[in-house]
């Protein structure tokens, strides 16, 4: 076992893990955060999809928490989905979701969301948001309900 610490949406965070670990077990069973999901456990689908930053003041980067060792979080900043929501509001990747109806079984659903919220997030700092880099936000997301598109 190997202690870990890192940031988990905005909490310092102290576990112990076995090094084979991935985030996605470490977030469901050892942490209990349900809303980041294992659909192929290959990191094919998306699914699993969390947000990742050395830094406060680097940009977000998206990975599939099934294959990524959970000692690779040491010193990092994680975001799940359980993270987005404030006090007050949804996240507006969360909201456009709701809005635009864009969850059908919602399986996929926290995996994109999470590839939205940190499209959304380099836009806010200036980064080109085109339907090129939309559709590249989303490439590593895949729904079954609507034919994988």
């Amino acid at each position: 076992m190997a202690t870990v610490e890192f940031i988990l949406n905005g909490v310092p965070t102290r576990c112990e893990t076995a090094p084979d670990t991935s985030i996605l077990t470490l977030l469901r069973d050892t942490l209990g955060y349900k809303g980041t999901k294992e659909g192929c456990a290959s990191g094919d689908c998306g699914a699993c999809t969390v947000a990742i930053r050395d830094t406060p003041q680097a940009a977000f980067a998206t990975l599939n928490a099934c294959i990524t060792p959970a000692h690779q979080l040491q010193g990092r900043h994680l975001v799940t989905v359980e993270g987005l929501e404030s006090e007050q509001d949804l996240h507006p990747a969360q909201q456009a979701m709701i809005e635009c109806h864009g969850s059908q079984c919602g399986f996929c659903t926290p995996g994109i969301v999470m590839s939205l919220f940190t499209l959304h997030r380099e836009a806010s700092r200036g980064a080109p948001f085109t339907s090129e880099t939309l559709e590249e936000a989303l490439g590593g997301n895949l729904c079954r309900c609507t034919g994988y598109r």
